[in-house]
């Protein structure tokens, strides 16, 4: 018992550090990727680089650039079809595995809470929920939520993504829980 409040008490604290951290430490980028207004992120061609993001030559004024020299944002979708071939667990099951684990830090009504939310995760682009800071990192594991990239993700976290925050140590050897959580997730996605 005293073995159990003990790990408790520290998964909780370390949380709690984590999640402190992360608020005063972590700020997105002023190049982080749109997001529409339905939440999602507009994904962009790496070489287009947005007017406000761009670093000011110098103190004086540019002279104006004719339209053809202005480069405009790419609008490009932002999430990935996924094909439902892929999704091979059980979405009731899953349900519960997410209970179980995955609850604590994650919600999918749309809020973030210590992690991002996970409702539409599957398909969408990485490291892109507005209003959730996230980690150098995630930041850095770029791409999107596929139902590959999300098990090599839950096999083992810090593996897949190393220096991430997720205290989750992964599924390593519960692939029947992995693709039911993932199936679920799915679900939560369409």
């Amino acid at each position: 018992m005293k073995l159990g409040a003990t790990l408790f008490g520290v998964v909780l604290f370390y949380g709690l550090i984590s999640f402190t951290s992360a608020t005063l430490f972590n700020t997105r980028p002023a190049t982080s990727v749109p997001i529409d207004e339905n939440g999602r992120a507009i994904a962009m061609d790496p070489n287009v680089v947005l007017a406000e993001a761009a670093p000011a030559a110098s103190a004086a004024p540019a002279p104006a650039a004719a339209p053809e020299e202005v480069e405009e944002v790419v609008e490009l979708d932002p999430f990935t079809e996924i094909d439902p071939a892929t999704i091979v667990g059980d979405a009731t099951a899953g349900e519960a595995v997410f209970q179980k684990n995955c609850k604590t830090c994650h919600k999918v009504d749309g809020k973030n809470a210590v992690g991002p939310h996970l409702d539409g995760v599957v398909g969408r682009a990485t490291g892109t929920v507005e209003g959730f800071k996230y980690s150098k990192a995630m930041k850095g594991h770029t791409g999107y939520w596929t139902a590959d990239r999300l098990t090599a993700y839950l096999t083992e976290p810090k593996a897949e993504v190393p220096k991430n925050k997720m205290a989750f140590a992964g599924f390593k050897d519960d692939t029947q829980s992995m693709q039911d959580v993932i199936a679920y997730l799915y679900s939560v996605s369409q």
